[in-house]
C-alpha cells in the first residue's frame, strides 16, 4: 500500500521564505517599520474611511428592488426660472396613462400631520403615496399590508401605514398594532402595516429629520385634476421597461408633456410652459453631495501619493546600505526575478501591516465622521466598513506596494558587485538612489501644492459664504413652530384669534424682546407664489418666494424697511390686500418706478398694493442669491400656509440657559391655549444659519486637515530627501571645504538644492492644477479657481516648507569636520 503525501511546490516554498527573511528583517529594523507603517496606515485609513462615505452615499444601491431602473420625473417651468417643482395632479393622471416607457408608475407628496390623543402632540413628517409605490418598489411590510387602489378614491376610509420607527418610537413596537387607530389632524386612521426598518421613502437621501414616519394614501380630488396649475409638488417615480433607458424615458416624459400642452393650450401659455426631466432616482437623490465627495476623496488620494512617495524615499534610502548584500546574493547566483521578488514581498509586508493599521484608524475616522458630520449629507448614519470597503482597502495597499516598492526593488535587483565597489570609491553621491528621491520630492511638492491650492479656495470660498450678508440679524432669536390643522381649525377667524392670542401670550414672558410669526423661515423653508403684474398680458405669470407674517416681523428678524411701511393691526382680512416686496423684486420688475402703490395679481384672489419695501434675504442658501420675495400678512391672506406657524422669539440676553428656559415656557405658553398643539422644531436662528452651511463647513474642515497632513508629510519627506543627499555628499563637501569652501557656502550649496526641489515641484503642481481646477467649479463660491492671491501663497508656503526642509542638513552640512567625514570615507 502507497502512503501518499503533499510536497511543497518550489515557488511556494520560496515564497515563504521570502515571507520569513522580509518579517525578520522588518524586525530588526523597528524604527524604520514604525515610521513606514504609520505613514501607510494615515494614508489608506483616511482614503478608507472617505471611500466609505462615497460607497454608502452614491455607491450602494438603495434599498428597494432593481433600483438602477427607477427614474424620478419632475418638472421645470424655465421661463420663470424654477426648477424641480414636481408635477400637478392632472400632470401626473396623463403621465400615468399616456407614457411607454414605463411598466409601473406611481407618484408621491411629502406632508405632516399632528398626531394627538396619544400623550405629547406631535409633528410627524408623513408622505402621502398612491397604492401602486410599495409594488413598484418591491417591498412588503414588516407587519400587515400596503395601499390597494380603492384606498386611493376620495371618500375611502382613512388608513395608514406606520415606519418601523414609528412604531418603535411611539407605540413599543407593539405586535397587535394592526387593526388600532391613531389620530391625525384630528382624524382617525386605521393602522394596516409596518414597513421595515430599512425601508425609507422618499427621502432616502435626506435627513433623518425630514424621513418619512408614516405614509396614508393619496387622493386627488377631481377639481384638482381639473385646474392644470393650481398646485404642484406631486412628484412622479417610475419603473422603466426591460430595454428602455433613461434617455428614452426623457423622449417619452417630454412627448407626453408636449400633447398635454398642445391639449390644454389655453393653461399652458406665455411664461407657464413646462419642461419634464426624467432623472436616475438614485443619482438625483445625491446629486448636490456628490461633487463635494469626490472632493473630498481626491483629497485622500493626494494624501496617500505623498504617503507612497515617503516610504519610497525611505526605501530608497534603506537600499543604500543593502546594495552590497544584494550584490554578494546576484555574485553566488540569485536571479534578478527572485531578488526583485524579495524586495517586493517585503514592500507588500509593509503594505499589509500599513493597511490593517488603516482599518483600525478607518473605524474612528468613521465613528467621527458619524458623531460629527453634518444631517444633511445624504446617509451619513448608513456608513459602515462594508466587504466592498475591505475589497477596496485591499486594492489600496497592493496599489501602494507597487507604488512605493518597485523602484527600489527594481534598483535592488540591479546590485553588482562592481558597482558596489565602484560607490565604495567615488566622491560624489550614488546617482541611483538620489535622482529616485529627488523626483519622489518633487512629485510630492507638486501633489501637496495641488492639494494645499484646492483646499485654500474651498476654505476661502467658505468664508466668502460666512460673509455673505444673510439680509437678517440671527443673534438672540429663537423660534418654535406649531400647526394649526385645517380639521382642528377649519375656521380662519378662530385660528386667526388663537394664533394673535399665542402672540399676544409669547410677548409677556420675561427676557423677550419681541416677538413675531411667519409661515416660512429663511434657510429653514421655501414656498413659491405664481403673481401676475397689473396691466400685463394675461399669461405673463412670474415666480416669487412667499411668506404669511404678523406684525413686527422685519423688526424681530432684523430685516430693515427701506421704503413704505410694515403691516399693521388694520391689515385684516376685511381690508384692501396688501404686500411688502424685496428689494430684489423692485430691481426685477419695477426698475426705475416707485414700487409703492404697484398692483399685482396673485392667482385668482383680489388685486394686491405694495405698501412696503424689505431688504433682501437668503432663502434657500447662502451661496445663492436673495431671491424675489413677496410677503403678506398671515391675518389678512387665507392660504393652505396659513396653518403654519414659526414662533420668531428675540431675548433681551440670549445664552444657552435662556434659549432653553424660553422654549420650555413657549411650548407650557401653547398648550396652555390648546393642549393639543404640537410644538416642534425648537431651533435657533444662528442655528438655522449654521445647519445652512453644515456640508460645506464639513468638506471644508476635511479638506483643510487633509492639506495640512499633505504638508506635513511632504515637509517630512523634503527633509529626509535632503537629509539623504547631504549625507550621500559627505566626501564632496569635505573635499569643497578641504579646498577652501566656507561653511556659509556650503549651507547655501545645500538650501539651493532644496530650494530647486521646492521650485520645480511647484510648477509641475501649478501645471496640474490648471489641468484639473474645472472639478473645483461646483465647490466654490465667490472665488475664481485662478485665484492670485491662493496662486501666489500657496507656492510661496511651499517655497518655504521646502527651506525650512533644508535647513537642519544645511546646518549639519555647515558644522562637519572634513577631516572626519574623508576618515570616515
Amino acid at each position: 500500500m502507497e502512503h501518499g503525501h503533499k510536497t511543497r511546490s518550489p515557488l511556494s516554498g520560496s515564497f515563504l521564505q521570502d515571507l520569513k527573511f522580509g518579517a525578520r528583517l522588518l524586525r530588526k529594523n523597528p524604527g524604520f517599520t514604525l515610521i513606514a507603517v504609520l505613514t501607510l496606515a494615515l494614508g489608506i485609513g483616511a482614503n478608507t474611511a472617505v471611500f466609505s462615505v462615497v460607497d454608502a452615499v452614491l455607491l450602494r444601491p438603495l434599498p428597494y428592488l432593481d433600483p438602477s431602473r427607477l427614474v424620478l420625473v419632475s418638472e421645470t417651468v424655465p421661463k420663470l426660472g424654477i426648477d424641480d417643482v414636481g408635477v400637478s395632479a392632472g400632470e401626473y393622471i396623463d403621465y400615468r396613462d399616456r407614457n411607454r416607457a414605463f411598466s409601473s408608475i406611481a407618484a408621491y407628496e411629502q406632508d405632516g400631520f399632528n398626531l394627538t390623543g396619544s400623550g405629547t402632540p406631535l409633528r410627524i413628517h408623513a408622505a402621502l403615496v398612491t397604492s401602486s409605490l410599495f409594488p413598484l418598489l418591491g417591498v412588503s411590510p414588516e407587519l400587515g399590508r400596503t395601499f390597494n387602489e380603492a384606498e386611493n378614491l376620495a371618500g375611502a376610509d382613512h388608513v395608514v401605514v406606520l415606519s418601523h420607527d414609528l412604531w418603535q418610537r411611539e407605540y413599543g413596537s407593539d405586535p397587535g398594532i394592526l387593526g388600532k387607530t391613531i389620530k391625525l389632524d384630528e382624524k382617525s386612521y386605521t393602522v394596516l402595516g409596518v414597513m421595515p426598518a430599512s425601508f425609507r421613502f422618499p427621502s432616502d437621501a435626506a435627513p433623518v429629520s425630514e424621513r418619512a414616519d408614516l405614509w396614508v394614501p393619496l387622493t386627488f380630488p377631481p377639481d384638482l385634476i381639473q385646474d392644470r396649475l393650481r398646485e404642484f409638488g406631486v412628484w412622479v417615480i417610475g419603473r422603466l421597461k426591460p430595454g428602455v433607458s433613461p434617455a428614452q424615458a426623457q423622449q417619452d416624459v417630454q412627448r407626453v408633456a408636449n400633447d398635454f400642452m398642445r391639449q390644454y393650450a389655453k393653461d399652458y401659455s406665455g411664461n407657464l410652459l413646462v419642461a419634464p426631466h426624467a432623472y436616475v432616482y438614485s443619482a438625483h437623490t445625491v446629486e448636490k453631495t456628490r461633487p463635494l465627495l469626490l472632493l473630498l476623496l481626491g483629497a485622500v488620494g493626494c494624501v496617500l501619493l505623498i504617503a507612497c512617495a515617503n516610504v519610497a524615499s525611505l526605501l530608497l534610502a534603506h537600499a543604500g546600505h543593502r546594495s552590497r548584500e544584494m550584490a554578494i546574493r546576484s555574485a553566488v547566483g540569485a536571479a534578478r526575478a527572485r531578488l526583485l521578488r524579495q524586495c517586493l514581498v517585503e514592500s507588500g509586508l509593509l503594505s499589509v501591516f500599513g493597511a490593517a493599521a488603516g482599518i483600525l484608524l478607518a473605524f474612528g475616522l468613521i465613528a467621527v465622521l458619524r458623531h460629527f458630520g453634518p444631517v444633511t449629507l445624504p446617509r451619513l448614519q448608513d456608513v459602515r466598513v462594508h466587504s466592498l470597503t475591505l475589497w477596496f482597502t485591499l486594492a489600496l495597499s497592493l496599489t501602494t506596494t507597487m507604488l512605493f516598492g518597485f523602484m527600489p526593488a527594481w534598483r535592488l535587483s540591479q546590485a553588482s558587485p562592481q558597482s558596489c565597489m565602484k560607490e565604495s570609491t567615488q566622491a560624489g553621491p550614488a546617482t541611483g538612489a538620489g535622482s529616485l528621491q529627488t523626483r519622489l520630492a518633487v512629485a510630492e511638492v507638486a501633489v501637496a501644492l495641488v492639494l494645499a491650492i484646492a483646499s485654500s479656495l474651498v476654505v476661502r470660498s467658505f468664508v466668502r459664504v460666512l460673509n455673505a450678508p444673510f439680509g437678517f440679524n440671527p443673534e438672540g432669536a429663537v423660534v418654535v413652530r406649531t400647526l394649526f390643522d385645517r380639521a382642528r381649525y377649519p375656521d380662519p377667524v378662530r385660528r386667526a384669534a388663537v394664533q394673535k392670542e399665542l402672540l399676544a401670550k409669547l410677548a409677556q414672558l420675561p427676557g423677550v424682546k419681541e416677538v413675531a410669526g411667519a409661515s416660512h423661515l429663511p434657510l429653514s423653508d421655501s414656498r413659491q407664489i405664481g403673481f401676475l403684474l397689473e396691466h400685463a398680458a394675461p399669461d405673463d405669470y412670474h415666480w416669487a418666494q412667499n411668506s404669511l407674517i404678523s406684525a413686527g416681523y422685519f423688526r424681530t428678524m432684523g430685516i430693515p424697511i427701506v421704503r413704505g411701511r410694515d403691516f399693521t393691526e388694520q391689515d385684516r382680512s376685511d381690508t384692501p390686500p396688501v404686500a411688502i416686496v424685496s428689494q430684489a423684486l423692485v430691481r426685477q420688475f419695477f426698475p426705475h418706478q416707485d414700487p409703492i402703490g404697484q398692483r399685482f395679481y396673485w392667482g385668482d384672489r383680489a388685486i394686491f398694493t405694495i405698501v412696503g419695501v424689505a431688504g433682501d434675504v437668503r432663502i434657500s442658501s447662502l451661496d445663492s442669491d436673495a431671491p424675489p420675495m413677496i410677503y403678506d400678512s398671515m391675518f389678512q391672506v387665507q392660504s393652505g400656509a396659513s396653518a403654519r406657524m414659526a414662533f420668531v422669539i428675540r431675548l433681551a440676553h440670549a445664552n444657552a440657559e435662556s434659549e432653553q428656559g424660553i422654549f420650555n415656557a413657549v411650548r407650557q405658553q401653547i398648550w396652555s391655549v390648546d393642549k393639543d398643539l404640537p410644538a416642534y422644531d425648537n431651533t435657533t436662528l444662528a442655528d438655522l444659519v449654521s445647519e445652512s452651511v453644515a456640508q460645506r463647513r464639513f468638506t471644508t474642515l476635511l479638506m483643510g486637515a487633509f492639506a495640512g497632513v499633505a504638508l506635513l508629510l511632504a515637509a517630512i519627506g523634503l527633509f529626509g530627501v535632503i537629509s539623504y543627499l547631504v549625507s550621500e555628499r559627505t566626501r564632496e563637501l569635505a573635499v569643497r571645504v578641504a579646498l577652501g569652501a566656507d561653511a556659509r557656502q556650503i549651507g547655501w550649496l545645500v538650501l539651493r538644492r532644496g530650494f530647486i526641489l521646492g521650485l520645480v515641484g511647484c510648477g509641475i503642481g501649478l501645471a496640474v492644477f490648471t489641468a484639473i481646477s474645472q472639478w473645483l467649479r461646483s465647490s466654490l463660491y465667490g472665488v475664481s479657481r485662478f485665484d492670485p492671491l491662493t496662486l501666489t501663497v500657496a507656492p510661496a508656503l511651499l517655497l518655504g516648507i521646502t527651506l525650512a526642509a533644508a535647513y537642519w542638513p544645511a546646518r549639519r552640512a555647515m558644522k562637519a569636520d572634513p577631516m572626519l567625514a574623508l576618515r570616515h570615507q
